[in-house]
Formats: structure tokens, C-alpha cells, sequence
């Protein structure tokens, strides 16, 4: 039987002692990029968390970790989410999954998992979310939280009742207070939570507000009184960067119910009995009117919105239309049902009615439909095509491919 070879053990110091001084030149050269790849690792720690010690504390330690687990699970894609161990108060599409909400906490859920949870303690929340964030608050209380779907960040108690809020694209958000010595007033925050400005008015109710996009500017949609006593609608866009108004505009007796920006220079006001597309000099370049209490449903697109009313016509129950800068698109589509959900996306529209889910182009032509999404309560069209279905304990992603959908561009 052969025995085995006896190694003898060479201490480290030596072992690089002969590296370093080796006769073979590339054992050398490597040994040298080693040493000097060493010492440039320790001085950049070194000057990262010199610039950025302050800065380092547990959320940030926390939104790192967030971000490489978010990592792992964006391979875990699927067509179902179940949320069925939360306690669900409010539940909203958010990217590729839903936020729930209950008084305690707000979870982001996809098809990997819980992905972050924060917690609320809240009586009544509400859910707003936009393409990176969300922000909970709590109506009638004084709390709100603002989070990506990494980490949490920033939070709000407010003096005042919190009455509705606006969520940007950027991260600021908007939170309408019930201020004492005044009818309301309005707030807005950057992402990080910093007070970017304030207006308190005594002469109107502030009903709905929006950021634009790029985060400069603010529209406020309210009403009040005139002086003969009517009833008056207004529209108040404002410069963040001077806190200035660019524009204040009379809606009459129209009572604005939602604002939004189309884009930065366009506003959308949606009210009793029009929805309104006005331009940065208060100019109303579209409109489309309908009778009190026939709004049924609308959703922002870039550029663009979606608006569905009653229709009266023979073979009709449901108008949907396409408004923006451009006017309002000839293209109405009509159907037989009400509407019971919408989405649109700028160049699909997602309808749920009582018989399903029917998607559709930007020119009102059938694509596809899926009669099993009956029950669902909201719907969100995915990047990819497809639909989110939004149950009261799971979701569910169908397809024009989906078993159980039918193709209709034939």
C-alpha cells in the first residue's frame, strides 16, 4: 500500500515572503496587483464612510438589505399573489403586485412573498401609489408614511386632520388638512419628508389636489362661495419653486371632485358635470360634459384620460371616452353593461363588468376577453400585456395565452 505523501505546512508570512520574491515573473506581478488591490479597497472604505458617515444608520442598512432581497425575488415571478394571512382594509395594484393595508400595517406583496412591511396604527387608512412609490395616511387622523418598495421614507404627524393627500412621481407628496382658523389648508413634502410648502386659505375648501410630474408645480382643485351666495368651483395652479400662482381658474358651478396633471403643462379636472383639460394659462382646450351623477369611472394615462359615463342610448348602458390636450377622441365606445372597474394605460383600456374582463386598444377595438375575472374588485393592466385582477385575498395575472381568456382580434 502506497503512503501517503507528508506535506509540511508553510506559515502565511512566508509562504508570500517566496511569492514576492519568486523567480517566476508572473507569480511576482501577481502578487504585487494583490497587495496594491488591498491597500485601494481600504482606502476607499476609508473615504466612503468618512463622506458618508453621517448617513449610514439602520434604514439605510435596512434599504440595502431590502434591495439585494428585492433582487432575488424579482426571479420569482407568477400569476398568482396571495395575501390571505393579511388583514385587508384597502388593497391597490402597485407594479407587479398589490399594497394591503389594515389599521396596523401596510405590506407590498408580490408573487414572491411580502416583500416590506411598515407599520401604520391608523383607524381609517387610505392607499395612493404611483410607478416607484406609495403613501399610506390616515383619513380623518394625523399620520401618513411614504415608502418605495424597498424601504420606508419619510413619515408625517400632522396638527391637523388629514382630509386627502397627492402622491408625484418624484417622491413629494401633498397632504389636505382640516386647518384650524381656516376652511383647509394644503402641505407638501419631499420624498425625504421635508416641508417643501404650505398655503392656508379661509375662503375655499381645498377638495383635491396634484404634483406634475417633473415636481415643480401644484394644482388645487376647491370650491367656495361667491359673493351673491353661489356655489363657485376653482382651480389654483402654483409654482413650487417661488410658491407663486401661475393661474387661477374659475369652474363656475362645475364642483371639482379630482385634479391631475396629464402632463406638466396640462390639468385635468374632473367634476359633477364635466371633466375639464386646462392649459397653463387657464384655458380650457378640451371638455366633455354629461348629466349630474352620470360619472361612473376615470384613470390617468400620460397625456391622456379615460373617462366612462352613463349612456342613453338603445343599446347602451356605458360611454367611455378619450380626453386630453388634443380634445376629445372620436373614437367613444359603447357597451351594454355597467362598468364595474377601468384601467387605462395609453394605449389599452382594461373594462370589468359583470361579465368579465374585456381589454381593448387605444381605438376602442376589442382584444381579448376573459369572462372568469367576474368577482374581481379592481383591475391593473401589467407591462406585459396582461391584466392583474385584484380579489379581496388574492390576485391573479390572465392573458390573452390565459386558459381560460379568449382572443378577439380576428
Amino acid at each position: 500500500m502506497p503512503q501517503k505523501a507528508k506535506s509540511l505546512r508553510m506559515a502565511r508570512n512566508e509562504r508570500r515572503r517566496k511569492i514576492r520574491n519568486s523567480p517566476d515573473r508572473r507569480l511576482r506581478v501577481v502578487a504585487k496587483l494583490r497587495r496594491l488591490v488591498g491597500v485601494m479597497i481600504i482606502v476607499i472604505s476609508a473615504l466612503t464612510i468618512t463622506i458618508n458617515g453621517p448617513k449610514i444608520n439602520a434604514n439605510s442598512i435596512s434599504e440595502f438589505m431590502s434591495y439585494f432581497w428585492a433582487g432575488i425575488d424579482d426571479s420569482q415571478e407568477g400569476t398568482y399573489i396571495d395575501y390571505q394571512a393579511l388583514n385587508v382594509s384597502v388593497v391597490k395594484p402597485f407594479n407587479q403586485g398589490v399594497v394591503v393595508a389594515d389599521n396596523d400595517s401596510i405590506s407590498i406583496v408580490t408573487s414572491g412573498g411580502v416583500r416590506l412591511k411598515t407599520n401604520l396604527g391608523y383607524t381609517s387608512p387610505a392607499v395612493l401609489t404611483s410607478e416607484r412609490y406609495v403613501l399610506a395616511y390616515d383619513k380623518n387622523g394625523n399620520g401618513a408614511v411614504l415608502t418605495s418598495n424597498v424601504a420606508e421614507a419619510s413619515r408625517q404627524k400632522t396638527e391637523s386632520s388629514i382630509l386627502t393627500a397627492a402622491l408625484g412621481q418624484t417622491g413629494d407628496y401633498a397632504l389636505i388638512t382640516n386647518e384650524s382658523g381656516y376652511k383647509t389648508a394644503i402641505t407638501v413634502y419631499t420624498s425625504g419628508g421635508k416641508q417643501r410648502f404650505k398655503w392656508a386659505t379661509p375662503d375655499y375648501y381645498f377638495v383635491s389636489c396634484a404634483i406634475s410630474p417633473d415636481g415643480s408645480k401644484l394644482a388645487v382643485a376647491s370650491f367656495g362661495s361667491t359673493k351673491d351666495a353661489k356655489l363657485e368651483g376653482k382651480l389654483f395652479l402654483r409654482d413650487l419653486s417661488n410658491e407663486k400662482n401661475i393661474k387661477e381658474v374659475s369652474l363656475n358651478s362645475n364642483v371639482p371632485l379630482a385634479v391631475g396633471f396629464l402632463d406638466n403643462a396640462s390639468v385635468v379636472v374632473i367634476g359633477d358635470y364635466s371633466t375639464s383639460v386646462i392649459n397653463q394659462k387657464g384655458e380650457i382646450v378640451s371638455e366633455l360634459t354629461y348629466a349630474p351623477d352620470d360619472l361612473i369611472a376615470f384613470s390617468y394615462s400620460t397625456n391622456e384620460i379615460a373617462v366612462a359615463v352613463r349612456s342613453y342610448s338603445s343599446n347602451a348602458r356605458t360611454a367611455v371616452y378619450i380626453i386630453g390636450s388634443h380634445g376629445v377622441s372620436k373614437n367613444k365606445l359603447e357597451i351594454s353593461q355597467e362598468i364595474q372597474a377601468m384601467d387605462y394605460d395609453g394605449s389599452r383600456i382594461a373594462l370589468l363588468t359583470s361579465s368579465g374582463l374585456t381589454v381593448y386598444n387605444s381605438s376602442m377595438r376589442a382584444l381579448w376577453r376573459n369572462e372568469s375575472a367576474v368577482g374581481a374588485q379592481m383591475i391593473n393592466l401589467a407591462n406585459d400585456g396582461g391584466v392583474w385582477l385584484i380579489y379581496s385575498k388574492q390576485a391573479e395575472h390572465v392573458s390573452t395565452s390565459s386558459d381560460t381568456s379568449e382572443d378577439l382580434k380576428s
